[in-house]
């Protein structure tokens, strides 16, 4: 072993990495944190699967083109950050890295997710963002005890159901793909709190109603002319986005969420917003741009913590706004 990390050294200097990583052997040995984020390097050499020890393994911004195939030996490993590098494909046997809890591969070449990661079944936070994904493999059903799924900004087009079992997940994002639909077992995330759908073009948004514990949803940038599912379940929402769709007018349903502090509505085809929309009565941020809106209803007045409005671009003018006073911030001009 000690002539391993003697060739991990000489790697060590010959990338210019001496003030990085400690040059004595002994002290590498229980090392369980290793550092090489941010170094140039280009490739990892095999001699790293020495670090048994390692605990945290951290790649990041780099122009790494494969990882070695002597990394599945880190047995111990929980964390591994391989964000920002050149990554085309990951190693057939990663599914030895039995220990991982947390995998960042965002923002790498990968088109392909091996079935192996499925038996990584202690990952709590798995992130694969801004990659070249067209599918996810049903396999990944088995990551159970996972609390945080990033997939967006890929090609994928369809999403198997793979969320039935992920009973503790309370953040996924699967903004800017190629999706239509949503699988029927997204519905089954108890726990969920925050859903990102941005830059899709989902239709099917009836699955969303059984998400009771929803925090945050974003729906910006799909398309949706109507919402065409009862928005009012989502009892505890406090963040709504839903700029840039083709929405003529916002169901009164949505009025009835008395925990939304923040309502996003921008670069619709809104003429009028809900008559009730006085009953939102935590919302502290309204934006509205862009819309078509000539008057606003009389129960707006009734929105008593609204701090924030944003209704440029719309039909409506400053001395229209009745309560313009108790508002600490509008973007609209006094002269307008």
């Amino acid at each position: 072993m000690n002539n391993d990390f003697e060739d991990f050294l000489k790697w060590a200097r010959a990338n210019g990495l001496s003030s990085k990583i400690p040059m004595n052997p002994e002290e590498l040995k229980n090392r369980a944190m290793l550092d090489l984020s941010n170094s140039k390097i280009r490739e990892l050499p095999e001699s790293i699967g020495a670090f048994i020890n390692l605990s945290v393994l951290k790649l990041s911004n780099n122009r790494l083109r494969k990882l070695p195939k002597n990394i599945t030996k880190l047995k111990k490993l929980r964390n591994l950050q391989c964000e920002n590098n050149l990554l085309e494909e990951l190693p057939e046997d990663i599914h030895e890295l039995s220990s991982l809890v947390v995998l960042n591969l965002n923002g790498n070449r990968i088109k392909t997710l091996p079935s192996a990661v499925s038996k990584l079944t202690n990952l709590t936070r798995f992130t694969i963002a801004t990659n070249y994904l067209e599918d996810i493999p049903k396999e990944l059903k088995n990551l159970k005890k996972l609390l945080y799924l990033s997939l967006d900004t890929n090609y994928i087009k369809k999403i198997p159901d793979i969320f039935s079992d992920m009973n503790s997940l309370y953040f996924l994002d699967l903004s800017y793909n190629q999706l239509t639909k949503l699988p029927a077992s997204i519905s089954e995330i108890a726990e969920l709190e925050t859903l990102l759908l941005e830059g899709n073009s989902i239709k099917d948004l009836p699955t969303l109603e059984s998400h009771d514990m929803l925090i945050k949803l974003n729906l910006n940038d799909n398309n949706l002319k109507t919402l065409d599912f009862d928005v009012s379940k989502l009892e505890d929402l406090q963040i709504l986005t839903l700029d840039n769709n083709q929405l003529v007018n916002l169901p009164d349903k949505i009025c009835e969420l008395k925990n939304l502090n923040y309502l996003s509505v921008s670069a619709n085809k809104l003429e009028n917003l809900p008559s009730n929309i006085g009953n939102l009565e935590n919302l502290i941020e309204l934006d509205v741009e862009e819309n078509k809106i000539s008057k606003l209803p009389k129960s707006f007045d009734n929105l008593k913590k609204l701090k924030k409005l944003y209704i440029k671009n719309n039909d409506i003018k400053y001395k229209n706004i009745s309560n313009i006073d108790m508002i600490e911030f509008c973007d609209l001009h006094k002269s307008i």
